[in-house]
């Protein structure tokens, strides 16, 4: 232990006070902090002013009108809806594991992906979904501008037989399954806004509602009727929430419904991060020892336990996937030995008396945190990281920009240190922004990293040799995965959700009057 007794009071000290600025500089944003049920329950009486206490209970989802396929429609209600509607070839369960649905099997070798599908099922009209099906579905999923991004590296798609879909990829992808939970339609029917359905439920007899399918895949215990409501923007979709005319919603990442009684939360893959300005004449940013030394005084434990959705990011991929589960080297919690033995090797050593480290020439190991002032919960994390650095002595200042475009124009033109990040990655856990995209920007990335990055997308099992070396250079700093927010309101609970499907299991959703 490094701090004397008095030392330790101080720092202590010093801690409680930057704890104070935290509370008064930024509140905690409101979708990390559920309202209590007495305050939602209150504003949820006041909002619909008794009107929904006299409707029989259901469960109601938002939807775009008129369109059930995602295909046609940019936008995330209509994927949210195609999901009851369409069975997927796989999907993702909340703890990240790949299940396959309509296809028996996927395997992947070089530039090729093999899809067995699983024989037997059909469409609500009893039609058999053959690979033909499937092949039509993934070419209008690469077309359609809410799949195409994911679907980039798929060049070209066919059908073999009726039970059999090849894919050719520009480059091999290990993890190509995780892109597949995509819904498949008929062939002839790709571009209809109301395609037959294939999943757990089907179009009702009534207007506006969903009815179970007789013929589904893979029934599934849920309500026998959904009720759709017709929303045309976010405020409205809240609205109706606060009215009864919608049950259930994923909530924006900025957003908060003052009406929600409850909200939940499901893993994805959002990475919160620190980006690493290796040009910069600071040698915590441009050595790897450096990066190390940052990276081991940091409790991601803590920060992540400081969402109310979030678990610490202690590798580049996700730690719930099976290929790294165990592997991942990166501490959650601080390690005070390699955080001294890191600086140790950059010349830097205790200074008892001013309780932090310091060079050779007493000058203070330190760094600048870069933040997007509009993003509330950005902010709160770089004070988070401002709070525990400055307690296992590193000086940390922050460096505030007005607006993204102020921050970005800042990141592009490396005028930073550090800088608080988060990128949203495709479910096969694709780095490429890190490498060659939108987060390259003062990466330090050898080619030594790279290969074994390359590796690991061409085999899965080499992900644990890629993660050891990704942890010994360390272009970035990961810090948390991010978790979605879904929102109920106070008769519904027990909806299930993932990355893939908001509606993964209705078997315990609950309706209260």
């Amino acid at each position: 232990m490094h701090l004397s007794s008095p030392a330790r009071l101080a720092r202590r000290a010093a801690a409680a006070a930057l704890a104070c600025l935290l509370l008064a500089g930024c509140s905690r944003p409101a979708v990390l902090q559920p309202a209590s049920s007495e305050e939602a329950s209150s504003s949820a009486a006041s909002s619909s002013a008794g009107a929904a206490q006299s409707q029989p209970a259901r469960f109601a989802i938002a939807v775009s009108e008129g369109n059930y396929n995602p295909y046609l429609a940019a936008n995330t209600l209509t994927e949210q809806v195609a999901s009851l509607v369409f069975e997927k070839l796989v999907r993702i369960s909340p703890r990240m594991e790949l299940e396959m649905r309509l296809a028996e099997s996927v395997q992947s070798a070089g530039n090729t992906v093999t899809i067995t599908l699983r024989s037997g099922c059909t469409f609500a009209d009893d039609t058999p979904i053959t690979a033909n099906d499937v092949a039509a579905s993934l070419l209008a999923a690469k077309a359609s501008s809410f799949y195409a991004g994911r679907l980039s590296n798929m060049t070209s798609v066919q059908a073999v037989g009726d039970s059999m879909v090849q894919l050719t990829l520009a480059s091999p992808d290990s993890l190509f399954g995780y892109l597949l939970d995509l819904p498949v339609m008929k062939a002839a029917e790709v571009s209809a806004p109301q395609p037959t359905p294939s999943g757990r439920y089907t179009y009702g007899s009534e207007e506006n509602t969903l009815t179970l399918n007789p013929r589904a895949p893979f029934p599934e215990d849920g309500p026998g009727t959904i009720w759709l409501t017709p929303v045309s923007d976010y405020a409205e979709l809240v609205s109706q929430l606060a009215m009864g005319e919608i049950s259930f919603y994923l909530a924006e990442e900025s957003a908060a419904s003052a009406v929600a009684t409850s909200e939940n939360y499901f893993r994805t893959n959002t990475l919160l991060f620190l980006g690493v300005n290796s040009g910069s004449s600071n040698p915590l940013c441009n050595t790897s020892q450096g990066r190390a030394a940052l990276s081991a005084a940091l409790s991601r434990q803590d920060l992540s336990g400081r969402f109310a959705s979030a678990s610490p990011a202690t590798g580049a991929l996700n730690g719930l996937y099976e290929c790294v589960r165990g592997q991942q080297v990166i501490s959650s919690e601080p390690d005070s030995n390699g955080l001294t033995a890191d600086l140790a090797a950059l010349g830097y050593s205790w200074n008892q008396e001013a309780g932090r480290y310091e060079n050779a020439a007493g000058q203070p190991a330190s760094v600048n945190i870069l933040v997007c002032g509009s993003s509330a919960d950005r902010v709160y994390s770089a004070r988070l990281l401002q709070q525990q650095w400055t307690e296992a002595g590193i000086e940390v200042t922050l460096t505030q920009a007005e607006d993204f475009s102020a921050y970005l124009q800042m990141i592009q033109d490396r005028q930073f240190e550090l800088y608080i990040g988060e990128m949203k990655l495709y479910n096969n856990i694709d780095l490429s922004p890190f490498w060659s995209g939108s987060a390259r920007y003062g990466l330090a990335v050898t080619q030594q990293l790279l290969d074994a990055y390359n590796l690991m997308r061409a085999d899965s099992s080499a992900a644990g040799a890629f993660e050891a070396l990704f942890a010994e250079q360390m272009p970035y700093i990961p810090l948390l995965w991010r978790g979605g927010v879904t929102v109920s309101n106070r008769r519904t609970s027990g909806v299930v959700s993932s990355v893939s499907d908001l509606y993964y299991s209705l078997a315990s959703l609950s309706l209260t009057e």
